[in-house]
């Protein structure tokens, strides 16, 4: 038995980013911060944000893009994967200039389940999520 499930709950950096693959897919992009505290061997506390790429495809990401902007208050649930992808760079060879195709790889959390969890003006937690 396997498990790759990764639960997130932070900050979104920015506004969600929506593209279309050529298929039509929809392919929903953000980062969202976590923090983590701790007291040092002073007793000060310190603190470190990490930053995560998440990725969601299908509308309902595409839709829920729509409401969330950049601070909002999220939980993120899904899948830790990684890629690579090439692209062309220029290079410098015995001190000539030279294309290489260089390799870079990506770390993301591809969402199954999103769910905003800013209160309203009421005070109540939205009901909304998006995914499977």
């Amino acid at each position: 038995m396997y498990l790759n499930e990764v639960t997130l709950i932070g900050f979104t950096g920015q506004k969600p980013e929506v593209k279309y693959l050529s298929n039509g897919t929809a392919v929903t992009r953000f980062t969202v911060a976590t923090k983590r505290s701790w007291k040092d061997e002073n007793e000060q506390w310190q603190s470190k944000t990490q930053w995560h790429t998440v990725v969601g495809y299908g509308d309902a990401f595409a839709n829920r893009a729509q409401t969330v902007d950049k601070g909002s208050h999220v939980m993120v649930r899904g899948e830790h994967a990684t890629r690579t992808y090439q692209r062309k760079m220029e290079v410098l060879v015995n001190g000539k200039p030279s294309e290489a195709m260089v390799e870079y790889p990506v770390v993301e959390l591809k969402a199954e389940f999103v769910k905003m969890l800013d209160h309203s003006s009421n005070g109540e937690p939205p009901t909304q999520e998006s995914g499977d």
